[in-house]
């Protein structure tokens, strides 16, 4: 039994035999991180906790370490996979629902550095928005907690570099866009970024989705969704956020069109080039202002 990642766990929360003492979960990977962090400072002990918990839902949700059992294959007739489908929708329906998914499924060495480049570039862009404050303080606590492994010798060396590596990657652009999305929000809900003769007008065009930067002029930001080939813009942004963004950047934008001018209606997060999105247009002409 690994005393700091297994220490007072019943086993049957992963319903394995006798052999999970000889195996080092995920799960308590991170819970006995967190023990420890607790003892430093009551602030300290929330940013991990915090972080832990965000990471634990990306993993959960996000990440491809379930596999989705229903996905059609080649040896399931799409007849009998409707019927499992129906089936599967019934019990739904009649309150009978599946197990949830748990942390307590997976080991530790299924952790990928793929996985820290997705929550870090994807997942906290999406879910905490412009707080690049909470990205900064969840990179320093993902490195104590690869120290941490390290120092109970469940990572080893190249292992932890590699960790490193993609974390050195990916923060300073998770910060940059986190930045940009926050300067962002505040120039769309005020309306900047269009010129005063076309106020009073309305709008003859929508494009909601992802949004890829696909250039930057002196005249602004060009954006280009995939499911187009022609190029949206300029949009007239300032200099503050100019220096933010990045050529391959997806913005989740909603954009409206005035006269023959291109601006922001709307604002989400803001991806950085080095994770992937795709992006897509979807039209709404029906709008008025």
């Amino acid at each position: 039994m690994f005393c700091d990642f297994t220490s007072g766990r019943d086993d049957s929360h992963n319903g394995l035999s006798g052999q999970v003492g000889a195996l080092l979960l995920l799960q308590d990977a991170l819970d006995g991180f967190v023990r420890t962090q607790a003892t430093h400072s009551t602030d300290h002990g929330k940013v991990a906790e915090a972080c832990m918990e965000h990471l634990a839902y990306y993993l959960l949700g996000y990440s491809d370490l379930f596999d989705d059992d229903m996905v059609e294959s080649e040896e399931s007739p799409l007849a009998e996979w409707e019927q499992s489908l129906d089936s599967h929708m019934s019990e739904l329906m009649d309150g009978d629902t599946e197990p949830p998914l748990s942390l307590y499924d997976l080991k530790l060495e299924q952790l990928e550095p793929s996985h820290l480049r997705d929550f870090f570039g994807w997942y906290l862009p999406r879910e905490q928005g412009g707080d690049a404050m909470a990205i900064v303080e969840y990179a320093a606590v993902m490195r104590d907690w690869l120290q941490f492994l390290c120092r109970k010798g469940r990572l080893e060396n190249a292992q932890h570099l590699a960790f490193l590596s993609v974390l050195a990657e990916i923060e300073p652009d998770a910060v940059r866009v986190a930045k940009a999305a926050r300067l962002l929000f505040h120039f769309a809900r005020l309306g900047l970024g269009m010129p005063t003769h076309t106020h009073g007008t309305q709008f003859s065009r929508f494009a909601e989705g992802h949004a890829r930067i696909a250039e930057i002029t002196v005249d602004g930001v060009w954006l280009r969704f995939d499911s187009q080939a022609d190029r949206l813009g300029p949009l007239v942004l300032n200099a503050e956020i100019l220096d933010l963004l990045r050529v391959g950047d997806v913005l989740d934008a909603e954009l409206g069109m005035r006269g023959d001018v291109w601006a922001i209606v709307d604002i989400g997060p803001v991806y950085p080039e080095s994770v992937y999105v795709e992006a897509e247009e979807f039209e709404s002409l029906a709008k008025i202002t």
